[in-house]
């Protein structure tokens, strides 16, 4: 599967905002927050600059050639695109944060993960059977059948989840956390629970 252009178009901005932005940074920069959006964790700036552009080359080029990605090739381009523009917003957090910018770090990550969760449903139904992307349980995996189903029934689970957590940004900060992975434990328990669902519907 080849990347599209905007896809390095992402990558090349990230790149391009690291080699700007390298010679005005600490030697540390923050690159982890806790739950009480306080920074727990630092890196050399180099190592803080290259971290997130180097998992954006590693998402594009990482999906095997030799898969046959035809039947759903637009929207896993979507999806891609989506993912690397929500790890340029957190690369642009980074570099801000560096330049002693301050913000809560959850007002970011929770419409950004909403976002993708329900760009992610919204062209579920559309993924055909593959070894990079979607629900891979050994139900799925072993039916096309169960994988079609599995994927357009957690679907509708990915949209609401999503669009719950864009709304839990405007909730009190305190209960961030807990929306936060209660959100994102409800949709993979959805997506599991329907895959062994379906499995039993094909014995």
């Amino acid at each position: 599967m080849k990347s599209s252009v905007l896809s390095w178009i992402i990558i090349s901005i990230a790149l391009l905002g690291s080699f700007a932005a390298y010679p005005y940074m600490p030697e540390q920069m923050a690159i982890h927050w806790n739950v009480s959006n306080e920074i727990n964790g630092y890196a050399h700036k180099a190592f803080a600059l290259l971290l997130l552009p180097a998992l954006m080359v590693i998402l594009v080029v990482v999906i095997p050639k030799k898969q046959n990605y035809q039947m759903h090739k637009s929207s896993i381009h979507i999806v891609q695109n989506v993912t690397l523009l929500c790890l340029l917003v957190l690369h642009s957090v980074t570099i801000a944060f560096g330049f002693g910018v301050s913000f809560n770090i959850a007002k970011v990550i929770l419409p950004m993960v909403g976002i993708l969760l329900v760009v992610t449903g919204y062209h579920m139904p559309r993924f055909q059977p593959n070894s990079v992307i979607g629900i891979r349980t050994t139900h799925t995996l072993a039916s096309e059948s169960n994988w079609r189903k599995t994927h357009k029934g957690a679907a509708k689970y990915y949209v609401f989840g999503g669009l719950l957590m864009i709304a839990a940004t405007f909730v009190p900060a305190p209960y961030h956390t807990i929306l936060f992975f209660g959100i994102i434990v409800m949709v993979v328990l959805a997506s599991v629970y329907l895959s062994f669902h379906f499995g039993k519907d094909s014995k």
